[in-house]
């Protein structure tokens, strides 16, 4: 298996990054509706509090890997597409990238908003670099919430494409992000 994208196929590294954001994105997600139910005395609060920054900024940080990545290894280009369909694809896959630099960006304004740096792993910690007031405070909170339901969303709308592309059109658009 090539690590760079061919013109027919996804590279190792793109499949890697794809995937594991996914997944990261889905849990993020599941967590962040979780954790508003919480009081600050739940058992769970500062430990979900914690994994929800950290995993959040993990995938900022796997997010600009596969913004620089896909100006490296171009993305292959489905030529079974119809042209709105292509327009949709491109469209669809931008709004995912700028919700994975949105959202977390949204989420380090409101955990630094104290001045506190957030406590990432293995002890590194990230600073608070920007003066968040109160009410960029409150903005960055209504932001967050509303960015990661319209990207749960477009992930559903993403999937539901690659699935429908799939087993409906039968031209392969699924089976070139597994692992075969």
């Amino acid at each position: 298996m090539l690590l760079r994208n061919s013109p027919e196929r996804f590279g190792l590294l793109t499949k890697l990054l794809h995937w594991a954001i996914a997944l990261l994105i889905l849990f993020l997600i599941w967590l962040g509706w979780y954790m508003v139910d919480l009081t600050y005395y739940d058992k769970w609060y500062n430990a979900s509090l914690h994994w929800h920054r950290a995993l959040g900024l993990l995938v900022l940080a796997l997010a600009l890997c596969k913004i620089g990545w896909q100006f490296y290894s171009p993305v292959p280009h489905v030529t079974t597409l119809k042209p709105w369909e292509s327009i949709g694809s491109r469209g669809m896959h931008l709004l995912l990238l700028v919700m994975m630099v949105l959202i977390p960006v949204t989420g380090y304004l409101i955990s630094t908003s104290a001045g506190k740096s957030i406590p990432l792993f293995a002890g590194l910690e990230l600073p608070a670099l920007v003066h968040v007031d109160t009410e960029l405070r409150d903005l960055a909170i209504e932001v967050h919430f509303w960015l990661a339901y319209a990207t749960a969303f477009l992930a559903a709308g993403h999937a539901g494409a690659a699935l429908k592309h799939q087993f409906l059109n039968r031209d392969g658009t699924l089976a070139r992000m597994l692992w075969k």
